[in-house]
């Protein structure tokens, strides 16, 4: 990435961030997957319908009826 001559780059990492980076990545990924395991049904459908899945897909994928995946998406 080329900077013009008195401009500031918008990141500049520095040798010390590294292995901050290095710490904090496993405890976002820790946090990612307790979030992913402690979502609700009606967060799953949300987020299953708003990637594009069929109200019948996301019925079969929960084993519950598709008036229930409608009534949450209401």
């Amino acid at each position: 990435m080329m900077v013009a001559r008195g401009e500031s780059p918008a990141f500049i990492a520095t040798p010390t961030m590294e292995p901050i980076f290095y710490l904090l990545l496993p405890l976002l990924l820790v946090a990612a997957v307790i979030l992913w395991l402690t979502e609700s049904r009606e967060q799953r459908i949300r987020r299953w319908y708003k990637q594009g899945m069929s109200q019948r897909c996301i019925a079969d994928r929960l084993c519950c009826s598709r008036y229930a995946v409608r009534k949450v998406l209401a």
